[in-house]
């Protein structure tokens, strides 16, 4: 069985443009226009979005480090208590948001 993509032509004209390495092999109508030649970079607000949202994930705060050593402290030394209440609030509050 042979599987063909009538729109392979296509796509593999876009790999046979040529890349122009330098400034002297530009074609005419591109150093006519004035353009620059360099390369730039545009990125979507949802792009712009992401990548703060990354770096925000990549710095802990401090208070957060220190609440996880003080907590690792309590559960090494058995002083560790849950509070029961604070954990049905959650779960109830997390079942409310999934069904409402």
């Amino acid at each position: 069985m042979k599987i063909t993509n009538p729109n392979a032509n296509i796509i593999n004209q876009a790999y046979a443009i040529p890349v122009h390495k330098n400034q002297n092999s530009v074609p005419d109508k591109e150093k006519t226009a004035g353009q620059n030649t360099g390369d730039s970079v545009s990125l979507s607000s949802n792009t712009r979005d992401l990548q703060k949202v990354f770096t925000a994930m990549q710095t802990e705060p401090k208070d957060r480090s220190d609440r996880i050593a003080e907590l690792k402290t309590e559960v090494n030394q058995g002083q560790y208590t849950v509070n029961a209440e604070k954990v049905a609030e959650k779960m109830v509050g997390y079942f409310l948001n999934e069904l409402g």
